[in-house]
């Protein structure tokens, strides 16, 4: 039995299918009103035939990170768990909540699997938690996190539960780490990447000067089977395809769905004013902001990710990200989700 929390998210969905395409048996934590509509929808993206009949084979079992008891009990006769359970916001009234389901949940499975006696743990980081580059080299592995005041709350709360995981290795537990950078896919469109996709649907006007990796599901999704079934054991993973401007890969997403791709510079004058300005609306109409500071930051940011490690341990080759876009949008028009 294989235990997958955050089964509903973009990873945990892709995840669910691909295992259960191997014929693993997969029981799945979830909340009591957790939505699951987008799960069959991305069974649906692999195959419209098997899809009805793999959907059934989940076992979902309602459960809280935060309850450790209940972890107890989703991990019995569980062999490897993949974690992919995390609340991501950019959000200042969101930071207390993040922490508490980020850092403490994680503690919590984490614990929980120790007791259990899990075979292997793998757990879905991001590059957040990687350090800055240094001298224009790209950002791996050794790219070690630094203390300052440049880290995002969300990148704080995922740094903190990641080192819970190394906190296990020391305890006795197997793990895997993987830091995929900007994961795009089908999905749901209101989560993760599939905003942003969105809003160039909904016709985005302004880009900005900064750049990132970006990588597609699947290799997420089948670089954490693969790692999790080899002998790794307490290492991390940058799993990242390409690096792009965020100009490109908008242009990308706009190219696909045959719309005007953003052709506005948004530089720092304007994002500035733009998030302070969204700030005030919040205090005014209690709205959430659609930027704030720590998404103006990081927005202006050029960062370039290496995957090396990931390449020679498994001879990997990425699904090209134009072919990833092309697919996301596919899915999104055919699903009515985006437009």
């Amino acid at each position: 039995m294989i235990l997958v929390t955050g089964g509903t998210g973009l990873v945990g969905s892709h995840l669910l299918y691909k295992l259960l395409e191997k014929g693993e048996k997969v029981r799945a934590l979830c909340r009591t009103n957790s939505c699951k509509e987008s799960v069959k929808q991305v069974f649906h993206f692999y195959d419209i035939d098997k899809a009805n009949t793999l959907y059934n084979q989940i076992e979902w079992f309602e459960g809280d990170l935060l309850d450790y008891f209940s972890l107890l009990d989703a991990l019995k006769n569980v062999k490897h768990v993949y974690h992919c359970a995390a609340m991501v916001s950019f959000k200042p009234s969101d930071a207390d909540e993040m922490f508490t389901t980020n850092t403490e949940g994680t503690a919590n499975l984490v614990t929980a699997s120790i007791d259990r006696h899990i075979e292997k743990f793998c757990y879905v980081s991001s590059i957040a938690t990687l350090g800055a580059a240094i001298n224009g080299h790209h950002i791996d592995e050794g790219t070690f996190w630094q203390n300052d005041d440049n880290h995002s709350v969300y990148s704080q709360s995922k740094f903190q539960a990641e080192m819970e995981v190394w906190r296990g290795t020391k305890e006795g537990l197997n793990a895997i780490v993987v830091n995929p950078s900007v994961i795009i896919g089908p999905g749901n469109p209101e989560r993760s990447s599939g905003q942003l996709f969105k809003s160039v649907a909904n016709g985005m006007k302004f880009y900005t000067p900064g750049s990132t990796g970006f990588v597609d599901v699947r290799d997420v999704t089948d670089t954490m089977i693969a790692l999790t079934n080899s002998e790794a054991a307490n290492e991390r993973f940058v799993v990242s395809s390409e690096n792009l401007d965020y100009q490109q890969f908008l242009t990308k997403v706009a190219n696909a769905y045959q719309t005007q791709p953003p052709r506005l510079k948004a530089g720092k004058l304007v994002i500035g004013v733009g998030w302070r300005l969204e700030r005030l609306r919040y205090f005014l109409t209690r709205k959430e902001p659609r930027i704030t500071k720590e998404t103006a930051r990081s927005s202006q940011n050029r960062s370039f990710y290496s995957s090396d490690k990931l390449k020679d341990h498994l001879q990997w080759k990425f699904i090209p990200i134009d072919q990833s876009v092309k697919e996301t949008v596919a899915f999104f028009i055919q699903n009515k989700t985006v437009v």
